[in-house]
C-alpha cells in the first residue's frame, strides 16, 4: 500500500484546516507543505503499542516528561506538522512547546519514534527525521518491525540494534532506560 499524497499544492495549511480533516482512520501528516496519509497494519500497532507501554510506564517512574501518541501532532513550522508514531517530550521542553492542552505542540519531541510500515517510503522517512532534528529532537528511534531491527539516530550518530539480545537505550534523552529487542519483537 503506497502514501498516498494529498493535494499536492503548495498552500500554508492551518491548524483549523487539519483539524477539520476527515476523522477516516488515517493518519494525516504535513511534511514540507504536502499533505500526506499512512496506513498502518496490525504489526505496526502492536509494536507501537508495546514500545509506547515500555516508554510510558518508565517515564511516568521517573516523572520525566510525557509519552504522545500518534495521533498528537508536533507543530514544526507553517509547513511542517508531523505526527511520530510515538513520542517523547521532557518537563523542560513540555513548557516551552505545550502552548495550550488543546493545541499542537509547537516545537519537536526529544525523542521521537517512526515505525516503518509497508507504505512508508525511506526518502520520505529520512525527510522527517532531517525536520525533527531541524527542529531540535534529539533522538530518534526508527523501527523496522519486518527486520526486527531498530536504528538509533542522534544528530552525531547513527546506531543500528539487529539482534533478540541487543538492548534499546534512552541514552541522554532517557536516562536509564533500557529494553532488550526481544521484547518488543516478540511473536
Amino acid at each position: 500500500m503506497a502514501t498516498a499524497t494529498l493535494r499536492p499544492r503548495k498552500k500554508v495549511w492551518t491548524d483549523e484546516e487539519l483539524e477539520a480533516l476527515p476523522k477516516d482512520g488515517f493518519k494525516y501528516e504535513l511534511l514540507d507543505g504536502e499533505l500526506i496519509m499512512s496506513p498502518v497494519h496490525a504489526n505496526h500497532g502492536m509494536i507501537c503499542i508495546r514500545l509506547s507501554s515500555l516508554l510510558f510506564n518508565f517515564v511516568q517512574r521517573q516523572k520525566l516528561g510525557e509519552v504522545y501518541d500518534s495521533s498528537t501532532g508536533f507543530r514544526l513550522s507553517e509547513r511542517v506538522l508531523l505526527s511520530p508514531d510515538i513520542a517523547f517530550v521532557s518537563k523542560a521542553r513540555l513548557k516551552k512547546i505545550l502552548i495550550a492542552p488543546d493545541k499542537f505542540l509547537y516545537g519537536a519531541p526529544d525523542l521521537a519514534v517512526e515505525v516503518l510500515s509497508p507504505s512508508d517510503r525511506l526518502r520520505e522517512v529520512h525527510r522527517k527525521l532531517d525536520r525533527y532534528f531541524e527542529y531540535g529532537a534529539r533522538m530518534a528511534w526508527w523501527v523496522d518491525w519486518k527486520k526486527e531491527q531498530i536504528h538509533i539516530y542522534t544528530p552525531d550518530n547513527i546506531e543500528a540494534l539487529t539482534r533478540p539480545a541487543d538492548v534499546l537505550s534512552g541514552g541522554e534523552v532517557l536516562p536509564g532506560f533500557k529494553c532488550r529487542l526481544s521484547r518488543i519483537f516478540r511473536w
